[in-house]
């Protein structure tokens, strides 16, 4: 008798039954852990983000580093950005070993990105700060005229 009943069904039902519980058991899920969330998603308060922004690891040392200046926002965040780089370059070229004069061309095609930087009252704190980054490491030894010369050697 039992078999009779089983082979009443086919493997089409069978297959949209599981999917439909499958469908529920998610909902339920949803709902349990993921309401809150969800419901500043719904009432626009939040927005879906798929993939997150790396936070450059010395944007909050670079906050205290550029406060004093009353430049436009965007100018500041161009200034800790290209600090940032520019810290970056530093460990990069310690790695690789690179030369002076291979350290002071990678650092004119960084400086290059950032024009406005190089015209605000911002280049002489990351002068400052790239002769200061520079004195410890003896092979990217960099005075602060050649920091500043660089600005000027840079193509645009």
């Amino acid at each position: 008798m039992k078999m009779i009943m089983l082979s009443n069904i086919s493997w089409g039902n069978y297959l949209v039954t599981v999917l439909v519980l499958l469908l529920f058991w998610y909902i339920i899920v949803i709902l349990k852990f993921y309401l809150a969330p969800l419901k500043e998603l719904l009432k626009g308060n939040t927005k879906l983000k798929f993939f997150k922004t790396p936070k450059a690891p010395a944007d909050e040392h670079s906050k205290d580093l550029f406060g004093e200046f009353k430049e436009p926002f965007d100018t500041l965040q161009d200034a800790r950005e290209l600090y940032y780089k520019l810290e970056k370059a530093i460990s990069e070229a310690v790695l690789n070993n690179l030369s002076g004069i291979e350290f002071k061309n990678y650092v004119k095609f960084i400086l290059d990105e950032y024009p406005y930087v190089r015209r605000s009252a911002l280049r002489e704190k990351i002068n400052s700060l790239m002769v200061s980054e520079c004195s410890k490491h003896p092979q990217l030894i960099l005075t602060y005229p050649e920091m500043d010369g660089l600005w000027d050697e840079t193509i645009s």
